[in-house]
């Protein structure tokens, strides 16, 4: 295992693409920041980072983050990062800006 592992807490997930393929979603946060990749399964070796989270994706990260909290598998404040995250991703839209659509790094 790197060191890397030891000082953050990687969070892993998949979604059924409309093509059938998974795709896999890595959340991490390090230094209070969120960083989020992906990649589909069968079809890309490397992950992609995502610097824009659609709404729908951070709502499914939060479910995932809210299923390892009350297994006691995380603080209840990265909880709270990710609904403030999609709260502004809410207003963001809302306000006609990227539609559904949030700088992953900007919540801290």
């Amino acid at each position: 295992m790197s060191d890397y592992g030891v000082f953050v807490k990687i969070h892993d997930w998949r979604v059924r693409t409309e093509t059938g393929e998974n795709r896999l979603w890595r959340a991490t946060k390090h230094g209070g920041k969120w960083s989020f990749m992906s990649r589909l399964q069968r079809s890309e070796e490397e992950w992609t980072a995502h610097e824009h989270m659609e709404l729908e994706e951070l709502q499914k990260a939060r479910e995932v983050l809210f299923n390892k909290y009350q297994r006691r598998r995380l603080p209840w404040e990265d909880v709270v990062q990710i609904d403030a995250m999609i709260e502004e991703a809410n207003a963001m839209e809302a306000d006609g800006g990227q539609p559904g659509s949030l700088n992953a790094e900007s919540s801290s």
